[in-house]
């Protein structure tokens, strides 16, 4: 089956500094770069790299096309990208050279513009029993999950960044649900041990499978009663950017190849960790032969 990622499109702006500008300097970068970025274009590329048929939908301005090559290059089908009025959502990025740190200013421009209508249209030209991977960087993310599972299709969704608002969302309509620690924790309002919290989701959320990615320490799975953990690889790691992005990818690629549970969790804290030995973002993520 394939998989329409409903998700954020960014371009990146990274400017190497000295140190963060502070408030009315004028400061001089020692290097720029341009990125394709967002999460939503991270696993979209995940996906295409893993070799699943994936669609992505979102949009942007005329001044990102070059994310749609991005995706493209990745075998991800952009017929559902929409070119519209605003500026493509975009991030200015300071890079502090001797600490590594960033200081992100986010815009999200078109990624928050997407019409309703639009999405509906998008969502019923996928077949029942699709996939929709959803993050939390465009707008109308509750509409999307309803009309997802009206249209007959299985909801993943990553919500991050998680807000306040994300609380309120009907997650427990959603098939797969995966999280990091501390959006764990936020989701469920608790606190312990990383098994406390995976618990404490599943318990919110019975009908879901559910993953908690636990970064230097693998991940944690849960459904019912069923408990799986999977550490992580040792690695040297050079950039963490796409982690999460590339584990939720190849943990719905993996299933989709007909993986069960701990295998799939294998598969996708394997091609993580290859993500993180890397620099960049989208450009460090793998493809199925380095880790199928």
């Amino acid at each position: 089956m394939p998989v329409l990622n409903f998700g954020s499109l960014n371009v990146d702006h990274v400017y190497s500094v000295d140190h963060f500008v502070a408030p009315g300097e004028t400061l001089s970068s020692t290097a720029y770069r341009i990125n394709a970025g967002g999460k939503g274009l991270n696993q979209s590329v995940a996906l295409g790299r893993a070799g699943v048929e994936t669609f992505h939908a979102g949009m942007i301005g005329q001044d990102g096309l070059f994310l749609k090559e991005t995706l493209e290059a990745a075998g991800v089908n952009t017929d559902h990208v929409i070119i519209g009025d605003l500026p493509t959502g975009h991030a200015v990025i300071q890079v502090e050279k001797k600490s590594g740190q960033n200081s992100i200013l986010l815009y999200p421009g078109a990624n928050m513009a997407i019409p309703d209508d639009e999405m509906r249209r998008i969502l019923r030209t996928m077949p029942v029993g699709s996939w929709l991977l959803l993050q939390n960087e465009i707008n109308d993310i509750p509409f999307l999950i309803r009309e997802g599972k009206s249209c007959g299709l299985k909801v993943a969704i990553n919500p991050a960044p998680c807000t306040d608002a994300v609380r309120s969302w009907p997650l427990q309509l959603c098939d797969l649900i995966m999280v990091n620690e501390i959006e764990a924790a936020q989701l469920t309002a608790s606190t312990g041990t990383f098994r406390q919290m995976a618990s404490a989701m599943a318990e919110r959320f019975p009908g879901s499978e559910v993953v908690v990615t636990l970064g230097k320490e693998g991940a944690i799975y849960r459904h019912g009663n069923e408990e799986i953990i999977v550490p992580a690889r040792v690695v040297k790691a050079v950039d963490t950017t796409s982690a999460g992005d590339t584990f939720t990818g190849y943990f719905l690629a993996a299933k989709l190849r007909g993986m069960n549970a701990e295998d799939a969790m294998k598969c996708a804290v394997y091609a993580s960790s290859i993500t993180v030995s890397r620099p960049g973002a989208a450009a460090s993520i793998p493809s199925a032969d380095e880790v199928f």
